[in-house]
């Protein structure tokens, strides 16, 4: 089984640099990894040859949206994948937002990417557990996966995302265990599961679990010399 690497460009690379880094992806072997890219939605062309996910996306498929970009249009541009409810979107989108994009990305066809994750006072209050069982049993209501369909779900604790140490081993084994109870247990049968926050070439190889399916890369996805290191690693 392939390790899935997500890289979530975010609002880093103008069109130079982003070409400039898809030459530079262009001289790695990713055929041992299912590698998905996020860019920017102006930089999808310059990473068209990649599996493409979006970032972001809106929950109706058309309407008065201002500066919003849906499901189905990503659809039709051959987006596979969107994230939702990513921390950076979690300050203006709360869980049922999060459930009825997760809903519009299935509608469209695509493979949703829920992030879920405690804050920092979450954690020093000892609400982790609470936290993420609301996150995962509101974003995921009602929803039903045909054969073909599979949901990824990250976990990214918010408060490390942007910084330099990730996890402990430990403390993935045991969220990405609770997560997984709480997804059987709603009754989801096809998920992967992925570990993002502060994940670079210094701590990947601590935080390459069994257990996970694969990694969220921020900021270190779009250096190539931490991507090219990231990459060996997971082969």
């Amino acid at each position: 089984m392939k390790k899935i690497l997500v890289c979530n460009q975010k609002m880093y690379l103008t069109p130079d640099e982003a070409k400039r880094l898809k030459d530079q992806i262009d001289t790695l072997d990713v055929s041992k990894i299912e590698l998905v890219i996020c860019p920017s939605y102006l930089n999808y062309e310059v990473f068209n040859e990649y599996l493409l996910g979006a970032q972001d996306s809106f929950y109706e498929d058309k309407g008065p949206y201002t500066g919003k970009v849906s499901a189905y249009e990503l659809s039709l541009r051959g987006i596979k994948y969107s994230l939702v409810g990513h921390s950076e979107t979690r300050d203006h989108d709360d869980d049922k937002i999060i459930n009825l994009k997760l809903k519009a990305i299935l509608r469209n066809s695509m493979t949703p990417i829920l992030c879920v994750g405690e804050t920092k006072l979450d954690r020093e209050l000892r609400r982790t557990p609470e936290v993420i069982k609301k996150q995962l049993e509101t974003a995921l209501s009602d929803i039903k996966l045909d054969n073909y369909q599979t949901l990824y779900v990250a976990y990214e604790p918010r408060y490390l995302i942007g910084g330099k140490n990730a996890l402990s081993k430990t403390e993935i084994i045991d969220a990405i265990s609770y997560i997984k109870k709480i997804i059987d247990y709603m009754g989801i049968k096809n998920y992967k599961l992925l570990y993002g926050g502060s994940v670079n070439s210094k701590n990947v190889d601590s935080v390459l679990i069994d257990c996970l399916d694969g990694l969220l890369l921020g900021l270190s996805s779009v250096s190539f010399d931490e991507l090219r290191k990231i990459i060996e690693c997971i082969k």
